[in-house]
């Protein structure tokens, strides 16, 4: 496992699960340029996904905060992930009222998005 640092926020990358890249965050993402800061850890994770033919798992439940910036910059890795065809799940925390409000307008605000039934990403609560 590798653990990646942007400000407050750590990602650690977990590649043991068979045919999907784990990336679980914590810590805050409170960046006003959120989409700047992001861009390293999305661009790698995508690029080994597809290179690796596996899957992406991002995993919020151990994260304490997040900005509007940072739905932004996840709305855009959202789009670029399903361009590239890689399959995505968002697991969260739905006992964090801050992470279930969230992850539900993220997930309404993502269906004009879904084509032939598919959806763009797949969301998890834990």
């Amino acid at each position: 496992m590798e653990t990646l640092q942007f400000g407050d926020l750590n990602a650690e990358l977990d590649p043991s699960t068979e045919g999907v890249l784990k990336i679980h965050l914590s810590g805050r993402s409170s960046s006003r340029e959120a989409g700047k800061t992001l861009a390293p850890l999305f661009d790698r994770v995508l690029g080994d996904a597809k290179a690796q033919s596996r899957g992406l798992a991002l995993h919020f439940e151990r994260l304490e905060y997040f900005n509007s910036s940072t739905i932004a910059a996840l709305v855009q890795f959202i789009r670029a992930v399903h361009e590239a065809a890689v399959p995505l799940t968002i697991a969260y925390d739905g006992k964090q009222r801050w992470q279930a409000m969230s992850f539900d307008a993220l997930r309404r605000a993502l269906r004009p998005f879904e084509t032939g039934g598919s959806p763009a990403v797949r969301f998890r609560e834990s």
